[in-house]
């Protein structure tokens, strides 16, 4: 709460009451101002008022912003703290003046009203992110439980975006008579959730704002809105409380205090820095490819869908502006995706980064800082003057355990599929049983050669661990294959990460108490170090939901699409959404409202995890300090 001295009765109320109507002032012109862009941009060239009357509204709201500001500058009881709080909107106020200026007095190109319009609305548009980064900051120090906070953001996300999903300029013509709501919020929480399960072809049913929508929600659910805008706060220099920094070290997954707001920095900077990377090798494939229609992409075109598909990988997202995935080209006439050298050299590189988790790249990091030192001081020889301790870096526990169960799960994943997929016979189409009627690239992967097979074998590997791009159909694959790659999708991803799934560390604790017990060891131990019974027992717990979550959600479909499909594919799909993956045998498109309702809310919970949920439900609770005697039972 600002620091104002207003008028105030000697309790105080009447001066809580002036800064109370002051924010429900500067709220009300938020939503104005929301609303009146929408309105504007949302309906294409027919809103549904003239924009003389919204460009009055917008200029109404910029004039509240700035008196807003000044009035409470004038109250503030110390003049120069207000300002270095708030100083991003008042140089947002001086470079809108100096551009008005300058262009009233040089400009050309534009008339001065139309500048006007522009100077206003991008004012708007920047106050509103400026004002959105404050109130997300006074979430995070609200006290409120980060699991609420969690789960109160990505319902947030999914609303907002089936809402501009909705509107007619997110969709094109030829697509708008035939969506609907549901449609919408499936897509919203598809792409929040990072999923990438679609019930209509991205890139023909959406306008380029439509896909930039899906796209926002996939940059933000990826890295979580709440820890976005706090990251954010503290880059325009506003500082965290001790609650905020408690929530923010448990969004990260971080007890270190005094390294919170360095992890945050790092996890949005290596985040756009490899975004960025990926997009610039992405580039020459996408402008060599063809388009969704078959046409030649153009440059901006082609650069477009380079930064979509690359923040798609690396977010673990699988959205594709291609209706049939990374199989465009498969059948069509032109050269395939799958073909490009992008695919194993770009795209999985950045599904396995983002998948690997931050802490694990932080670690990483300072790693191969350590080597790359000790390396320049080897190099200036034993004559050198400087004797300060050579660094020295190594690899957390956890690091190790994410790093060994992931190379391990992607070189027995993919030989198993290729040997799966080679030595058994696929199960015969039956015309009107579902996906299993489809025609398109028919028998594609059978024909494959057996060299093809194994590199796309190595792609679904990857693509499995909740990225969701296919280079295969999936409803090609053999019962056998199907099922492998469950359990590929069920594992997920690792902690702390853009993926979804039970992760690679709840495995490979669970594996290693199989191990220790067979081994009649009183302790779990890995890489010379024990495992504690809380960690175990979180692990269990987590297991144990994460299963319930996968089977109720494969039960509910099998109840609500009334035998349509062999239940094999249903458990695909009950996979594919509870470990946020993203593929899909066809079962997708053809749900029902039922059924989509039940993998909405699979895909939700899956993203966010059951155990999160179900802390965000539960009120707060006290250890108990008292034990009961205990009593051996008989099992196995």
């Amino acid at each position: 709460m600002d620091e104002l001295h207003v008028p105030s009765s000697p309790d105080g109320r009447s001066g809580r009451s002036w800064l109370a109507i002051m924010n429900v002032i500067l709220a009300s012109a938020g939503v104005a101002a929301v609303a009146a862009l929408v309105l504007e941009y949302g309906f294409g060239k027919t809103p549904p008022i003239g924009k003389f009357w919204l460009h009055l509204i917008q200029s109404m709201v910029v004039a509240v912003f700035i008196a807003d500001r000044f009035i409470r500058l004038f109250l503030s009881r110390d003049y120069l703290k207000y300002l270095r709080e708030n100083w991003t909107d008042f140089a947002l106020m001086g470079a809108a003046a100096v551009v008005l200026v300058v262009y009233s007095r040089y400009g050309e190109v534009l008339s001065a009203g139309a500048i006007y319009v522009i100077v206003t609305q991008v004012y708007i548009l920047v106050a509103l992110i400026i004002r959105g980064v404050n109130v997300n900051l006074r979430f995070a120090d609200s006290g409120i439980h980060p699991a609420r906070l969690l789960v109160g953001s990505f319902v947030f996300m999914c609303l907002v975006g089936s809402g501009l999903l909705m509107l007619p300029a997110a969709i094109t013509d030829g697509e708008w008579a035939r969506w609907g709501y549901l449609d919408s919020l499936f897509t919203a929480t598809s792409a929040t959730c990072v999923t990438g399960l679609v019930v209509k072809g991205t890139g023909s049913t959406f306008t380029p704002f439509g896909q930039a929508v899906i796209l926002g929600l996939i940059q933000l659910g990826g890295l979580g809105i709440m820890m976005f805008g706090t990251v954010m706060a503290m880059m325009v220099g506003k500082m965290l409380s001790l609650k905020g920094t408690d929530t923010l070290g448990q969004m990260l997954n971080t007890s270190q205090v005094g390294q919170i707001a360095r992890v945050a920095r790092f996890v949005i900077v290596a985040t756009f820095a490899l975004e960025l990377l990926g997009a610039a090798g992405l580039f020459p494939m996408f402008l060599a490819a063809n388009g969704n229609g078959g046409a030649p992409l153009t440059v901006p075109r082609a650069l477009w869908y380079s930064i979509f598909h690359s923040v798609s990988a690396f977010c673990n997202a699988g959205f594709s502006l291609y209706d049939k995935n990374m199989m465009a080209g498969v059948g069509d006439g032109f050269s395939a995706l799958r073909d490009r050298w992008q695919m194993l050299g770009v795209i999985s590189p950045l599904i396995i980064l983002g998948g690997l988790g931050f802490p694990v790249l932080q670690d990483i990091g300072r790693w191969f800082g350590s080597l790359v030192e000790r390396m320049r001081r080897a190099r200036r020889g034993k004559w050198s003057m400087d004797f300060s301790p050579l660094p020295r870096s190594r690899l957390t526990l956890h690091s190790k355990i994410v790093l060994s169960t992931t190379v391990l799960l992607l070189i027995w994943g993919a030989a198993i599929l290729w040997a799966v997929e080679t030595i058994e016979t696929p199960r015969p189409f039956t015309p009107g049983r579902g996906p299993n009627d489809r025609t398109a690239v028919s028998d594609n992967w059978h024909n494959t050669s057996t060299l093809g097979k194994a590199k796309e074998s190595i792609f679904a590997s990857v693509t499995a661990r909740t990225a969701g791009f296919n280079t295969i159909d999936m409803n090609q694959l053999s019962d056998g294959g199907k099922l492998w790659m469950c359990g590929l999708m069920t594992v997920g991803g690792s902690p702390a990460s853009t993926a979804g799934g039970m992760k690679t560390v709840t495995l490979a604790i669970l594996v290693l108490v199989a191990c220790s017990v067979l081994r009649n060891r009183s302790e779990l131990e890995i890489y010379q170090r024990s495992i504690t019974v809380d960690v175990i027992r979180k692990v269990v717990a987590l297991a144990v939901l994460y299963m319930c979550l996968l089977l109720a959600i494969a039960l509910l479909l099998s109840i609500t699409m009334g035998g349509t499909y062999h239940f094999i594919d249903l458990l695909f799909e009950s996979c594919s959404a509870c470990g946020t993956v993203g593929l899909s045998t066809g079962v997708t498109e053809k749900l029902n409202d039922p059924a989509r309702g039940v993998v909405i809310a699979g895909m939700f919970i899956g993203r966010l995890g059951p155990l999160t949920l179900l802390l965000a439900m539960a009120g707060r609770t006290r250890p108990a300090k008292y034990s009961y005697p205990s009593e051996n039972i008989i099992i196995g």
